[in-house]
């Protein structure tokens, strides 16, 4: 193997060659800042951080001198507690939901386990970025203005697909249209050359008649003054706008003509109404000469303002009667016109003063986004992390774990019940479910767009789509609730079918979670009761023989 010359420290380096298949040659100057990667970003699992010494190998002796260090400098310097900050959330009675409004918080929550859902948002609060770009000052590349790229250039990618479809089908009836000359009176009628279909239409004109013949028959029609040197062919020619050119010469109505009706409401790409002008370019130029057309242009003698924002009021001066038009009838387009006018102006300083007066100023955008906890997302980060402090709106004292357990069970049902607590309520059995999961090391997310209780996801929805569909079904095996005579809710097989066709067509695992119910106790805290709830997971796959025999 032969080693690579290097030049010397003083000679000049060699031009970098591009690579004959790259796209663009590499230009370090010129190349765009690196962007945090994203599992530095969401490095977090949960909103606290934790500390764990260092592994020990047996093999290696200073793994141990390692771990010593580290346990003696926590026990010497001990590490703040966690939660190091603790978010503030306000329960919202007419969405159910905890909305957090600090922005310092709402990104944290989010970036640090992917709890709540953007108010403005599909999923991440990012309302501000979008707003920002929408103005020309923030990022051009987020998701939601990325998704609805992607979706115009899908919808432009069928529409001309069908328009290439419809003129296929348009070209195909042309063809099936056009019926070859059989008879020996047609083969005799058809012209040799071009030459004799332009002497027969002049003959046809200079005799003073034109006719409108079909492959059986003929019709006269009236006869064409002699001077034929200063008439033009919409009004000295008698041929109605709807005759064209047959195959033998002769004049032939396009109506006849045409076998299919029109496509597309009569806008076909095939126009039958051509204008005769148009048609007899080979004729001489006193009958094909037309009279040339000026175009005039008005101008408004006063400015209009041409740029409005999103949030200015409607012009109060239009509605939807006057279709866009001021009473006065200038057109605006929907626009008040500015108050000054040309002719109230001499000089273009003033006008200049004047229009900067007029212009209203870009308001100052503000975050009015918040971030949406479920009420299982909400209890598992007052209840399990610590981390969120829930106030009253009502009493603006902040809610204890207890008393946020007894009102997301109330408020579970519709409308909201002010029962006895039952252990199959179905809050209880919701957040059982999310608790497994989450102390799994899963991001579970609602999944009500695939008609599921949750989606899992590995690490967030940044990273990955979700795999699995979770389906949660509460399950009464106790013998207390088989002497009650309770049986869990009837689901029939085409309900199960349905939900597991859509989770296959979006690529996902359906799990069916069944949640054993215990028997009703009084006077247990929250997580003495969670203690008592069993969880049984089943995964449901569409088995094919053809597919599975390896």
């Amino acid at each position: 193997m032969t080693e690579v010359e290097k030049p010397a420290p003083g000679a000049p380096q060699p031009e970098a060659q591009s690579e004959p298949h790259a796209g663009k040659t590499r230009n370090k100057s010129s190349s765009k800042p690196q962007k945090t990667p994203l599992h530095q970003i969401y490095a977090l699992p949960a909103p606290l951080r934790t500390f764990p010494l260092p592994s020990f190998y047996p093999n290696n002796p200073l793994s141990l001198f390692h771990v010593l260090w580290a346990w003696a400098r926590q026990v010497l310097s001990p590490p703040p507690a966690e939660p190091s900050v603790i978010h503030q959330g306000y329960w919202s009675p007419e969405t159910r939901s905890v909305h957090v409004r600090d922005p310092k918080s709402i990104r944290a929550l989010w970036e640090q386990g992917f709890f709540g859902k953007g108010s403005y948002s599909r999923s991440e609060p990012n309302w501000l970025k979008r707003e920002q770009s929408r103005q020309g000052e923030g990022p051009k590349k987020v998701a939601e203005l990325v998704t609805v790229q992607r979706r115009e250039e899908r919808k432009m990618m069928k529409w001309d697909r069908a328009r290439k479809e419809q003129e296929a089908i348009l070209r195909t009836r042309l063809e099936e249209a056009w019926v070859a000359p059989v008879g020996p009176k047609e083969l005799l009628a058809l012209p040799n050359s071009s030459r004799d279909l332009h002497l027969s239409l002049v003959t046809s004109l200079s005799n003073g008649h034109v006719t409108a013949s079909s492959s059986t028959d003929s019709v006269t029609s009236q006869p064409i003054p002699s001077s034929t040197s200063s008439v033009t062919p919409p009004t000295s020619i008698p041929i109605p706008p709807t005759l064209g050119l047959g195959m033998n010469g002769d004049v032939v109505d396009e109506a006849d003509r045409s076998p299919f009706p029109s496509l597309n409401n009569g806008h076909s790409s095939y126009n039958p109404t051509t204008p005769v002008a148009k048609r007899f370019v080979s004729l001489p130029d006193t009958i094909v000469s037309t009279p040339k057309r000026r175009k005039s242009v008005r101008f408004s003698p006063k400015v209009e303002s041409t740029t409005f924002q999103l949030g200015d009021p409607p012009s109060p001066h239009l509605s939807s009667s006057t279709n866009g038009k001021p009473p006065n009838g200038d057109m605006t387009n929907g626009i008040l016109p500015l108050p000054h006018s040309v002719d109230s102006i001499s000089t273009e300083d003033s006008s200049t003063a004047s229009l900067a007066e007029t212009t209203p100023s870009v308001p100052e955008l503000v975050d009015r986004e918040y971030l949406q906890l479920s009420p299982e997302e909400a209890f598992y980060l007052v209840f399990a992390l610590g981390a969120l402090s829930v106030t009253d709106p009502a009493t603006g004292k902040s809610m204890a774990s207890g008393e946020l357990f007894n009102l997301f069970c109330q408020m579970s049902y519709f409308p909201s019940s002010t029962a006895a607590f039952r252990p199959d309520d179905p809050f209880i059995v919701q957040y059982a479910v999310y608790h497994h999961f989450r102390s799994l090391g899963w991001v579970p997310r609602p999944g009500i767009k695939f008609g599921v209780d949750w989606l899992l996801y590995i690490g967030g929805p940044v990273f990955s789509h979700a795999e699995f569909a979770v389906i949660v079904l509460p399950a009464y095996t106790d013998p207390y609730w088989k002497s009650q005579g309770h049986q869990p809710p009837n689901r029939s097989w085409h309900w199960l079918h349905s939900i597991n066709r859509v989770q296959s067509h979006a690529l996902k695992t359906m799990v069916m979670v069944y949640v054993d119910i215990p028997p009703p106790t009084q006077n247990l805290d929250s997580s003495t009761l969670l203690k008592r709830y069993k969880i049984r997971e089943f995964f449901m796959r569409r088995w094919l023989s053809n597919r599975s025999r390896d």
